[in-house]
This record gives C-alpha cells, structure tokens and sequence, in this order.
C-alpha cells in the first residue's frame, strides 16, 4: 500500500472549492488500486468538516492543526494535543493588540475571529456576533490552533508577532508562516511530525510515502516523505525542497499508480 498526504488549501482546494474535479477522479482511482489518501493541513476540524459539506474530498484519514489533530473518515479523533491555555491567552493578547490584524482561535467546535472591535464565529460562515471575543478565548478551556494575518494581507505586522511568539513562547508553541497567514500550534507540532504520527498510528505496511504540498508550513512533511512534491507556481523556498514540480494534486497520483502520460517538471 502507498500512501499519499496532501496539504489542502491551496493545492486540493482553492476558492472555496476543489482546485480541479479531475482529483477527485484520481483519488478514488487510487482508492480503487488499495491505496490512501490523507489530507495534511493547517485546518481545525470544523474548518474542514465546512469546506467537505459542500465539496466532499475522499480521504481515509486528516492530519489537522498543522499536526496537532488527527481524524478518521467519519470526523473522529484519534489523536490531539493542545496549546498551553496562558499561552494561547498571551498570544492573543498581543495578536488583538494589533490594528489590521485578523485573529481566530479554535476551541473544540468553536472557531471564532476578531478583528478591530469586530467578533466573527468562523464556523458559520463568518458572521459577525455579539459576543466578546476577548472573553470568549480568555474563558476557553484550551487552544487547539491559533491563527492570525492582516486584512491587507501584508507581512510587516504578522512578522513583528511572529517574532514576538518564538521570542517568548518558543519553547511552548510552534508557528508557521503560510504564505500570508501565521498558523501557531503545541510545541513538537508540525506537518512532518504528524506524518510520523499518523503511519504510527496505521501500524500497517506502507511501500511508500508520497507528499504533496504549496507553502512554508508543508516543507516537513514534503522532506520526510519518500516521494515529496510541489507545485510549479509555488514559492522558489518550497521548489528548492523538491525537484518533483506539478500543477495538481492528480499528476502526484498518476505517478503513484504508473499512469502518468508526460514527464514531470523538474
């Protein structure tokens, strides 16, 4: 059996909907042929479980908040670790302090943002809600993943908060910059490691580890897999990472399965 972890946003799904139909196609071909598909992703698992409502994606398995969360095909856990509550309400603290800056955090089924006075509940489809944010994470009972970019989508103030979190929580969390987006999570959690974790947790025999991903945040997990892969249009940083280059996730499949009808970029 091989195995195939893909990253999701940005290289399964793409403006709220699959990148392309033909991977979905060639998931369950490879489905057909006794192989697994396992997303990869920064997502929490409501975020996940929103965007599949409507564009359902096979998988057998989900490796969540930048591996800090691990789910079956039918959405349970079977592995979580969370950020130290103090943590996640001082990184708050100083991401909410920030004019421009979009803030979430997840607790649970619970996903809410903030922006300049403004609260959303990320669940449903960001509306705006009464509640106050600053109460809602100051009472939460822990963090799974914390979150946060700049409406402009620039860098320099997510940068300096960046900075900020590895500075003074750098031995409790982990944060990965995503092209425009900061994803911070528990200490030891990365895509990579969730990788391992998960082929722990499958304790079958594997021929070969397959990886695909687009960003920063996808890098350990491209490095530890046999066969790791990007996209042509990705980041020069990332491509330096591999030397397998395509432009969807089905052209990683039909390598897997032998099928492939052109070379792939190198």
């Amino acid at each position: 059996m091989k195995v195939l972890f893909s990253d999701f946003d940005g290289t399964l799904f793409e403006d709220n909907k699959p990148r392309s139909l033909e991977d979905i196609h060639w998931i369950e071909e490879m489905h057909k042929d006794g192989h697994m598909m396992i997303i990869c992703t920064g997502r929490s698992l409501k975020e996940l479980e929103i965007a599949m409502k409507d564009y359902p994606i096979p998988f057998d398995y989900a490796v969540l908040n930048n591996g800090g969360h691990i789910i079956n095909e039918r959405y349970e856990t079977l592995y979580e670790k969370t950020i130290d509550r103090q943590a996640g309400i001082d990184i708050l603290n100083l991401t909410t302090s920030q004019q421009g800056i979009w803030s979430f955090f997840c607790e649970d089924e619970r996903t809410y943002g903030y922006k300049d006075g403004i609260t959303i509940d990320h669940a449903t489809d960001d509306k705006a809600i009464d509640d106050n944010f600053f109460e809602l994470y100051q009472n939460a009972k822990h963090f799974q993943i914390i979150s946060f970019h700049q409406e402009d989508l620039g860098l320099d103030k997510i940068l300096y908060c960046l900075d900020e979190i590895k500075k003074n929580y750098g031995h409790q969390v982990e944060a990965y910059l995503n092209t425009k987006f900061v994803d911070v999570v528990p200490k030891g959690c990365s895509k990579g490691g969730g990788v391992q974790k998960m082929i722990s947790l499958l304790n079958e025999d594997i021929e070969a580890i397959y990886a695909i991903g687009d960003s920063f945040n996808d890098i350990s997990m491209i490095e530890i897999a046999d066969y790791g892969y990007t996209f042509v249009h990705a980041d020069e940083k990332v491509k330096e990472k591999t030397h397998l280059h395509v432009n969807y996730v089905y052209e990683v499949i039909q390598d897997m399965l032998g099928r492939k009808e052109y070379e792939l970029e190198e």
